[in-house]
């Protein structure tokens, strides 16, 4: 068991656990419309991996002053390691770029900015440099955002399909509602400046604006299995049990809670759902 915890924190640590989540929501949305598309399953894998281990490779001396966390001192211990990884998966997302850059090039663009600033201090205030991830109220809805983005509109982009907004809201709730958690983990840790909903609201009320998300993300599943016809009923409900599993983690989460709860509890409802999914098409 001490092998296999281990294993699952340096999955998490390597940011390969919360890669696959990505490659899985996106695969749903792509079965969803029936297109089949692997090269664009590899480029958000990839780019995945390597966009959050850039990410927490430049903070991770940072994190380590502002807290003590085991996942912060897996990453220093193998920070060469995953700087190689990091390197690979540049190197394997360009390749399947190549694949898509005609279709997407235009909407990865912002997307690629986006995760570029969230990190690297390139806003110049009255206060000095700052990155888009110290804006006030900001960081929450920039994931979300990029995460619906990522998973549910490439793939209805990817064929020249239309984005379906409603798709994109349910996605974009899913995705704040499971950030929550870790807002209310990081409480400890966070600059009050950040303006997060658990500090702004508190944690209970934090804890009920995503449940609220959930409620609302379910009412559009079920809008879309009624009227628009493109979700079969045990597909729908693979994705209705994601958001209710997903509801009492965001219930049950609190800043003591231990860090696994979060990381692979909480992190792992995109993969949930994606298993769940699948079990149902292949059942």
């Amino acid at each position: 068991m001490k092998f296999v915890v281990k294993a699952l924190d340096l999955l998490v640590a390597s940011n390969v656990y919360v890669s696959f989540g990505a490659l899985l929501l996106t695969w749903v949305s792509l079965d969803i419309r029936h297109i089949r598309h692997p090269e664009l399953l590899g480029f958000v894998f990839f780019s995945t991996i390597f966009i959050y281990n850039f990410i927490r490779l430049i903070r991770v001396h940072p994190m380590l002053i502002e807290g003590n966390s085991a996942r912060h001192e897996i990453i220093f211990r193998y920070s060469v390691f995953l700087w190689i990884l990091c390197f690979v998966s540049c190197l394997s997302a360009c390749y399947f770029f190549r694949f898509i850059y005609k279709s997407l090039w235009m909407y990865l663009l912002p997307m690629a900015f986006v995760s570029v600033t969230y990190v690297l201090p390139v806003f110049k205030t009255r206060l000095g440099w700052i990155r888009l991830r110290d804006i006030p109220c900001l960081k929450i809805f920039l994931i979300a955002f990029t995460w619906a983005m990522v998973t549910d509109g490439l793939p209805a982009l990817i064929h020249d399909q239309k984005l379906d907004f409603l798709t994109l809201i349910e996605r974009f709730l899913f995705i704040l509602a499971i950030t929550i958690p870790f807002d209310i983990r990081d409480l400890r840790f966070d600059n009050t400046n950040l303006r997060t909903l658990p500090q702004v609201y508190g944690v209970r009320k934090a804890k009920w604006i995503g449940i609220f998300a959930l409620l609302i993300a379910e009412l559009i599943l079920a809008y879309r299995y009624f009227f628009e016809g493109n979700l079969n009923l045990w597909g729908a409900v693979a994705i209705y049990l994601t958001y209710e599993f997903s509801a009492l983690l965001v219930y049950k989460s609190h800043p003591k809670l231990h860090e696994r709860y979060f990381t692979l509890g909480v992190e792992g409802m995109t993969i949930f759902m994606g298993l769940v999914y699948f079990l149902q098409k292949v059942l």
